[in-house]
């Protein structure tokens, strides 16, 4: 997980709802968090995922209530998740709203890895709470259960009841459990985290399908996630350089192609990424690493169509690059996932 993955302020705002609500002011979520309250106002504010982190300990430390994430996450609707929201309004059923969820994670406000699992009854959309803190771990899930499925229940236009809800913590003492209908069903101490969809829901059209919609919004998807892959850290010429080769990542660009579009020569080029610290060739290893990954798990192009994507000739050469930037070949990486 990385902590520094900027993110939207929503997650914070109805976390202070939260708080709200249960007579616990502002300024002590906000606390260590480096959250400025005046912040959180604007409309394209953005933070950091530890920030957000800091401000469930303050709320859970604070309101020690079991079902304090259910309710929370119920906060949640389609609309939240913005972009990707409407990506998954647009898909044909609840099968391929899921699907694109788990492809585009990184837009999804969770602040924890999601995963959809097949089974035979249905598909499970599931939370790794590994890379967690265990005082936090309780909340996270619970948040991201209730708002998995507010969100499906407004992709489908009705109330859905999962076939299954299990969490890995135990059972807290019953007179203090307060989980809202549908989640009061559920299995505790269990092996995963995750809410199980049947197979019945996932087959359903969804009302608003538009595949041109939905295609243009994948696009767009793609675009965000590789804009956040960019180092927030970096400099500027480093930054123009990532996205340019990101841009331009179905051809093998050389750093005078890119020196070009800048305006500016290769050596000045060079200069200014060796006195920002970087290569040329590093980065754009980097960028092609990054995006053979993503192709590699998540769509289902053969390796001729990869390679064609990151501008080589034939599958062999792009294969020998991913050797020499992964140290093992494609098809072993994408099996170890």
């Amino acid at each position: 997980m990385d902590w520094r993955q900027k993110r939207s302020c929503l997650g914070v705002r109805h976390l202070l709802d939260t708080a709200r609500e249960n007579g616990l002011a502002a300024e002590s979520c906000l606390l260590d968090s480096a959250i400025d309250a005046t912040h959180l106002e604007q409309s394209n504010c953005s933070i950091e995922a530890w920030q957000e982190l800091a401000v469930i300990r303050n709320l859970i430390q604070r309101i020690n209530r079991p079902g304090l994430g259910f309710a929370t996450g119920q906060r949640y609707h389609l609309t939240s998740l913005g972009l990707l929201g409407f990506t998954m309004l647009a898909s044909d059923n609840l099968h391929a709203a899921l699907t694109t969820l788990d492809r585009f994670q990184t837009l999804s406000l969770a602040i924890c890895p999601v995963r959809t699992l097949q089974d035979t009854r249905g598909l499970w959309v599931t939370f790794d709470d590994t890379v967690l803190p265990r005082d936090a771990s309780a909340f996270v899930i619970e948040r991201g259960l209730a708002a998995v499925i507010q969100v499906v229940s407004e992709l489908m236009q009705r109330q859905v009841i999962p076939v299954e809800i299990q969490v890995r913590y135990q059972c807290p003492p019953v007179e203090r459990i307060d989980y809202p209908e549908p989640l009061d069903r559920f299995s505790f101490g269990c092996d995963k985290n995750g809410v199980l969809f049947a197979n019945a829901d996932l087959i359903c059209p969804l009302p608003q399908a538009n595949h041109v919609a939905r295609h243009q919004g994948e696009i767009s998807c793609g675009r965000l996630v590789e804009e956040a892959e960019l180092s927030p850290a970096a400099s500027p010429t480093t930054r123009r350089v990532q996205r340019i080769l990101q841009d331009n990542a179905a051809s093998l660009m050389t750093s005078e192609q890119v020196a070009a579009l800048l305006g500016m020569s290769e050596r000045t080029l060079l200069r200014r990424l060796a006195d920002e610290e970087q290569r040329f060739k590093s980065l754009n290893d980097q960028v092609k690493t990054r995006l053979s990954k993503r192709l590699l798990s998540e769509s289902t192009m053969n390796l001729q169509e990869i390679a064609t994507r990151l501008g080589y000739a034939d599958s062999a050469s792009f294969c020998r690059a991913f050797q020499r930037w992964t140290g093992q070949p494609p098809g072993r990486w994408k099996r170890s996932m």
